[in-house]
């Protein structure tokens, strides 16, 4: 029941059913448990419930975006303490423990970027262009955070580069050799190449991807003014 995970005193009072959700990705996803399910409606958060009780059901590592524009704090008040309290439990309106399924969560605000070649907007550039660029690889404790030079993030053993100067190359390099385990690595530039040359002959796996075109076309409209 939705209300022992979130309280009665809502506006929200329907939530589609968890068992009808699990059986549509489960039939989509039933050779594809790695999958990404994406809900641009979120809601009350049941597709969230819904995919971390199948991945327990069937060991699965499916993993979920929901996407709301927070009408009447339905996210804030609803959607988030929801998902938030089935992964790590919570105790139900009887006081009984219930064990949370397990994972992790993180929750992004869509904002605008001003134009002008400011610090204001090189800074919010860099941090959230950084963030989406974590979305697609999956990988976001902050281990090294180098302002406009670089980024780097940790999963296990999987890292994620993110160089927003060229100049700052050599420091980073320094920087990801303390570390032991494989990078992704993106690199903010002026042309289209790319310095997988710099990358060679190191104890890492470096492996150098582009940046997505809607973010490297604002940074060069900021960067190179």
């Amino acid at each position: 029941n939705i209300f022992n995970l979130v309280g009665d005193n809502t506006v929200f009072t329907y939530a589609k059913p968890v068992s009808l959700i699990k059986y549509i990705v489960r039939m989509a996803t039933s050779d594809k448990k790695e999958s990404l399910i994406l809900d641009f409606m979120a809601g009350s958060g049941t597709t969230g419930q819904a995919v971390l009780e199948l991945n327990k059901d069937d060991k699965g590592s499916r993993r979920f975006i929901l996407c709301t524009n927070n009408e009447n704090n339905i996210c804030t008040n609803v959607c988030y303490p929801r998902v938030e309290k089935i992964i790590n439990g919570y105790k139900n309106s009887k006081g009984k423990k219930v064990f949370g399924l397990g994972g992790n969560l993180k929750y992004f605000n869509t904002d605008f970027v001003g134009s002008d070649s400011t610090d204001k907007s090189k800074r919010d550039l860099v941090n959230k262009s950084a963030e989406m660029i974590c979305i697609k690889e999956d990988i976001f404790d902050l281990v090294a955070d180098k302002g406009f030079d670089f980024k780097i993030y940790q999963k296990g053993k999987k890292f994620l580069g993110i160089i927003f100067d060229l100049d700052a190359i050599a420091d980073f390099k320094k920087e990801a050799e303390k570390h032991k385990g494989n990078f992704a690595v993106y690199c903010f530039s002026y042309t289209e190449a790319t310095p997988e040359k710099e990358f060679k002959g190191l104890k890492n796996k470096y492996v150098l991807k582009p940046i997505p075109a809607v973010i490297l076309r604002i940074y060069l409209e900021i960067f190179k003014k």
